[in-house]
This record gives structure tokens, sequence and C-alpha cells, in this order.
């Protein structure tokens, strides 16, 4: 299951689970929310995509228009493959993945970002451990939400 399990969607997982205790759906532990909220299939995606394209068509001057569209496109599909194909329903997951492949992407340091004026790799690349182990600590928003 993809789902980050939390407090919050702990007991409306555990009312559709069907059958004994055994079968009860336990809250995720920091380990594996660690897991859940990296995209690692979009990255993969990316990475492919965009150093194949960089290979192939690096030195024409739209290049980095093109580069721009791989970065859209891999922000939106992260958002659409983890809601449509992973069954993830749960809002504060889709944007915490999505915004991942965002901070991993300005990690790398690709063209599609280095070109930006206020962008800096090395806080980029400084950032990035600090989001990936800060947020599988957010448990979501309350339930009143």
């Amino acid at each position: 299951m993809r789902l980050v399990v939390t407090q919050r969607n702990y007991d409306a997982l555990n009312t559709r689970a069907p059958g004994a205790p055994d079968n009860e759906i336990r809250p995720d532990t920091y380990r594996e929310r660690l897991v859940k909220y990296v995209p690692v299939e979009a990255l993969v995606l990316y990475v492919a995509a965009y150093g194949s394209t960089y290979a192939a068509f690096s030195q024409e001057p739209w290049f980095p228009l093109l580069a721009r569209w791989i970065f859209v496109a891999g922000t939106a599909g992260t958002f659409l493959y983890l809601w449509k194909c992973e069954k993830v329903t749960d809002w504060v997951q889709l944007v915490i993945s999505t915004a991942g492949f965002v901070v991993w992407v300005f990690a790398f340091g690709v063209v599609t970002v280095a070109e930006l004026s206020w962008y800096n790799q090395v806080a980029a690349a400084l950032f990035l451990p600090v989001y990936v182990f800060g947020t599988p600590l957010v448990e979501g928003l309350p339930d009143r939400w």
C-alpha cells in the first residue's frame, strides 16, 4: 500500500480492513513514511527523459524550453500517478510527494532550474536532505479540516 497511514486516517483505513484483528492496518513508522513520500517512480522517469533529451538536443537553442516542459510534465505526472495509479487519496501525501519531486529536481541542478536567477545549487543540495528526512515527521492535517 502506497498510502501513508497516520493517526488521522488510521480509523478510516481499519474500518475497511476485512477480518480478524491480525488484518488490522497499523500506522506507518517513520521509515515507512520516509519511503512512501519519495516519488521514486517519477524521479526515475524524469532522469531518463531529461537525460536522453539532454544527450540528443542540448546544443539546440530550444532545449531549455523543452527541459522546462519535461519538468512541468514530471511535476504533474507525479501528482497524477500517485492519485490515479497508486490510489493515494490523502492530499497531504500528494502535496508532500509532488513538492518532493520539485525539491529533487532542484537538487539535480539541471538546466531547467539552473537558469533561474535566484537558483543556488548549494542551497538546493542542502535543502534536499532536510526535506526528505523532515517530511516523515508530518502527520497530516488535523481531523477538523
